[in-house]
């Protein structure tokens, strides 16, 4: 596996400046994550090997056999945005002086997932993860519930037919397995005017991402409620965000459900797993639409800083940021504006598409308020040393298209109510931080 040298051309860089980036623009982050996760594995193998692992001859056939597949299928396979997580925890702890919170043989049952998907014939040993005997994880595929006595599984691939043997054993595993011990990974599939967004529900290889498994309450059922609100989101968004919604079809492959928090709603994305969106469970279908506008922001963002430094190394600093009841670091306030230009830009569209009503004032509300919190904050971003000739153009980006947002108009009332909320939350900011007593 050789991973390709990546450029971004100017005119995409240029759209990616402006909040936007198109299908073409993901495509060139999507393939620059690729080649990132082919390092990484590679990284893995030889690490493996420096240490003496003992999963070393499992890891090495499972990379041999994901060389010699088709380019696509083992794109498929290590894309799958839990295990590009698990690719990038998994190197950085195998480099540290701790590599014993680690799970190499995950890529096994990677390699085994591209096997069974191309209907390759394999033959594949697959370690089980510490804690987890008898449970085969297959990213993206399922799992095998096999004997508890299994702490190692084999994947037996021949005729297009697959099979998990352990402990005297063997399930069916795949497509048209009909085994109860076989457990497919749920997929969502939504699609309107002829727009197509598939996401798995993979929450069990979740659990094998260092960092993220332990530290996030990942879990939850494709309910209906889930099914209603994310097809009415993507109808509002394939009727009236296009362009954004080519971008969420081109980029995102996974959901992964959260739990809610006390009040409101929680949602994010993982900078090492791209293609992936957390959320808990939305209100409603508009309210879905928004985090996915917002979300595929950070993960063209995120792609983005993988190719490209945007930021020079500086001391700790914090920063206000307009949406949040917490001072972020200048990353993290740069992260916050371009997500932020997102929202603007959704609510900016639904001024547009809505006639008359509250529904109308509540856009006009939106688009003010994010506009104006977006552009304060790129004029904070604006003026840091820090800012590579990269992060200066991204800034520039947002600054001009932001610039003529603020311009154009919204009734009385909206303008004042969104001037009324940023007001509010700024001054909540600082009372907070003013010392009592």
């Amino acid at each position: 596996m050789i991973p390709t040298e990546h450029r971004l051309p100017r005119a995409v860089l240029d759209e990616l400046a402006a909040g936007r980036g198109g299908a073409e623009g993901v495509a060139l982050l999507r393939a620059a994550q690729h080649s990132k996760s082919i390092l990484l594995v590679r990284a893995i193998v030889l690490l493996l090997r420096q240490r003496g692992h003992p999963d070393r001859a499992a890891v090495e056939a499972a990379y041999r056999l994901l060389a010699g597949l088709r380019p696509e299928v083992r794109a498929a396979a290590l894309a799958h945005p839990p295990a590009a997580a698990w690719a990038f925890g998994t190197a950085a702890l195998l480099g540290g002086a701790d590599p014993t919170r680690t799970y190499p043989g995950l890529l096994a049952a990677v390699a085994a997932t591209a096997a069974v998907r191309a209907g390759v014939t394999a033959d594949l040993e697959v370690p089980l993860a510490e804690g987890a005997a008898g449970r085969l994880d297959l990213p993206g595929l399922g799992t095998a519930e096999l004997p508890a006595a299994t702490t190692r599984a084999r994947i037996r691939v021949d005729r297009g037919q697959a099979w998990a043997h352990g402990a005297g054993e063997r399930v069916a595993i795949g497509v048209g397995s009909t085994d109860p011990r076989w457990q497919p990974v749920p997929r969502l599939v939504l699609a309107h005017h002829g727009l197509r967004l598939s996401l798995l529900l993979d929450t069990r290889s979740w659990r094998h991402v260092p960092g993220i498994g332990t530290g996030h309450r990942i879990g939850g059922e494709l309910t209906p409620a889930w099914r209603s609100r994310l097809e009415e989101a993507w109808r509002l968004l394939v009727e009236h965000h296009r362009p954004v919604a080519e971008e969420i079809a081109g980029a995102i492959r996974a959901l992964v459900p959260v739990g809610a928090p006390r009040y409101g709603s929680r949602s994010g994305t993982f900078h090492h797993a791209f293609g992936s969106v957390a959320m808990s469970l939305p209100p409603d279908g508009r309210s879905a639409a928004v985090v996915l506008a917002h979300e595929i922001q950070h993960a063209k963002l995120a792609a983005l800083t993988d190719m490209f430094a945007l930021l020079e190394p500086g001391p700790p600093e914090l920063f206000y940021a307009p949406w949040r009841t917490d001072p972020r670091p200048l990353d993290g306030l740069l992260h916050g504006a371009y997500a932020h230009l997102g929202v603007a830009g959704f609510w900016r569209r639904q001024v547009r598409a809505t006639a008359t009503g509250a529904a109308r004032y509540r856009a006009e509300v939106e688009f003010a308020r994010w506009s104006r919190a977006a552009e304060d904050t790129v004029r904070v971003l604006a003026a840091q040393r820090r800012l590579t000739p990269v992060g200066r153009h991204l800034v520039e980006g947002m600054a001009a298209v932001l610039a003529g947002w603020v311009r154009e108009p919204v009734s009385a009332l909206a303008a004042e109510q969104a001037g009324r909320l940023l007001a509010e939350h700024r001054a909540r900011w600082d009372r907070s931080r003013t010392p009592t007593g």
